[in-house]
């Protein structure tokens, strides 16, 4: 196969194409083998987490809502996740593959359980990850030291959309514009307007559910409402996600991504918060330490829950995220947005750590993080390349 060339990190490119891009997720229990849900472990490719999602439903003569999964996986690659299914039938699982053309959907396992699939349940991932134009020594060097300080947990593009079109789409919506956001929807590119021919084909997902309402002739508005909670739910995450990294950022520009200062709130390793006070200040920041790694300095992501650092540090957190475009009422108490919000830890460890090794002229990492952390921000901090366009090797969208 070959590759379409990139411009070259310092030490690597990471290689496009879902062959080079592998996801197994590292769930917190396996079935029990006993209960109401169809436990299904899906390997797909060419396929978001929401298209498998329609197709369990469709071929299980389920709701979506019936399907309960960890966590999204990237589309451009080739991943394993659980899925369950409420009441549902294993013969049914037949028609699987045929029921998403544009992708592969393949069942690895299956088993029963009593508890849904909920997101977060799920302990990590490991990656597996195909590299080229490697420099080793000093690759080396950077994974070790990402694995002595830990990486920096912010949240990759992925979260915002291509080219940032979730971002901007939540943007629009909390500031009223329910034009822009629809235009977005349609066309992320930008070029569509209201009022212009809605674009044929089909289009899966909340989006899907607004093209249906704009054909039906409904009103920006009605479209959104139309695309209910699913949308809303990742249009929050973007804007969430935003305030995230804008403060992360002005931490690490600060020097205190490793250092608690009174007020701050903290999350053990655990993910449970507490507040530094200023009697265990100093040994707090001890087990903050890099090489120790054993309690975190934490970032926002704005909702309702009453779960904040001291007046005075979130003062500071809002001016740092103000530039970021997003109002942090979007997501409180009858906000557009309105979420639960929590905190997240601004640097995170490896879960297993980074292995080195070559195959057929290919330099493969494999690593494991926790639920949530993104291995292209691992690539990025080690000084690896991630193009621009992941699909294919020749820049083509996969067929299958």
């Amino acid at each position: 196969m070959r590759h379409r060339v990139h411009d070259a990190g310092a030490n690597g490119r990471l290689i496009a194409g879902s062959a080079w891009f592998h996801v197994i997720e590292e769930p917190v229990y396996t079935p029990s083998g006993a209960g109401e849900h169809l436990y299904v472990e899906i390997e797909k490719e060419g396929l978001t987490t929401d298209a498998v999602v329609e197709a369990l439903a469709k071929v299980c003569g389920k709701r979506p809502r019936d399907i309960g999964f960890a966590g999204r996986k990237d589309r451009h690659a080739v991943t394993r996740q659980w899925f369950s299914v409420h009441f549902g039938d294993e013969a049914r699982l037949a028609a699987l593959p045929d029921a998403s053309p544009r992708g592969r959907i393949t069942v690895t396992a299956t088993g029963r359980h009593g508890n849904k699939i909920r997101l977060g349940h799920l302990a990590g991932n490991r990656f597996r990850l195909g590299l080229a134009d490697v420099r080793r020594e000093a690759l080396t060097a950077s994974l070790a030291v990402l694995a002595q300080e830990g990486i920096r947990n912010r949240f990759g593009p992925q979260r915002f959309g291509v080219h940032g079109a979730t971002l901007a789409i939540a943007r629009a919506w909390g500031r009223g514009d329910h034009d822009g956001a629809i235009a977005l929807i349609v066309d992320p590119s930008g070029a569509w307007r209201v009022g212009d021919a809605i674009p044929t084909g089909f289009r899966s997902g909340p989006e899907g559910s607004v093209f249906a309402a704009l054909r039906r002739g409904a009103l920006p508005a009605a479209a959104l409402s139309a695309a209910g909670d699913p949308m809303r739910k990742l249009a929050a995450s973007a804007a969430q996600s935003a305030v995230f990294n804008a403060v992360l950022d002005a931490r690490a520009a600060a020097g205190i991504l490793h250092r608690f200062r009174v007020g701050d709130l903290g999350l053990t390793v655990r993910g449970a918060p507490f507040a530094v006070t200023a009697e265990e200040l100093e040994s707090t920041n001890q087990r903050a330490a890099p090489g120790v790694l054993d309690a975190f300095t934490s970032g926002p992501l704005p909702g309702t829950r009453r779960l904040a650092p001291s007046p005075e540090v979130e003062v500071e957190e809002r001016a740092w995220s103000a530039a970021c475009g997003v109002d942090w009422s979007w997501m409180g108490d009858g906000g557009v947005f309105e979420s639960p919000g929590e905190r997240r830890a601004s640097v995170t460890p490896f879960r297993s750590p980074p292995i080195l090794s070559e195959s057929d002229g290919t330099t493969w990492l494999e690593f494991s993080l926790g639920s949530g952390s993104y291995a292209t921000e691992v690539l990025a901090q080690a000084g690896i390349s991630v193009p621009t366009d992941r699909r294919t090797s020749d820049g083509n969208v996969a067929t299958f």
